[in-house]
């Protein structure tokens, strides 16, 4: 889910995720998880304690300041939106490092047999 800011209405949350604002938390399905107190300010959630309490990544891209929230994966998130190092040998094997092309254009294409 794309944010642009980060309070948000507990509808528009139930309508993007399915986690509904109820008396005993935030609930989807049959699970419910409790919210503190201080997540909700005149009526709208913060998204940095939604976020936390539902174990789901938000991560900032401050060049375009928006938020990116999700999605749900049973602690398996990234901590970040940089990539990391990855260094692969070319056509002729020498090593050639991806970040050398940082803030150009990149098409990657992946090709495997089976």
């Amino acid at each position: 889910m794309i944010l642009t800011q980060l309070d948000l209405a507990p509808d528009e949350l139930r309508r993007h995720t399915g986690w509904e604002l109820k008396p005993e938390g935030l609930c989807k399905d049959e699970r419910c998880v409790l919210l503190p107190s201080d997540a909700r300010t005149d009526g709208r959630l913060d998204m940095t304690v939604v976020a936390d309490c539902l174990g789901m990544p938000l991560v900032h891209d401050e060049r375009h300041e928006i938020w990116s929230l999700g999605p749900e994966c049973g602690d398996h998130v990234l901590t970040s939106a940089e990539l990391p190092a990855i260094v692969l040998e070319d056509v002729d094997g020498r090593p050639f490092d991806l970040a050398s092309l940082r803030g150009e254009k990149v098409l990657n294409a992946a090709w495997a047999s089976w």
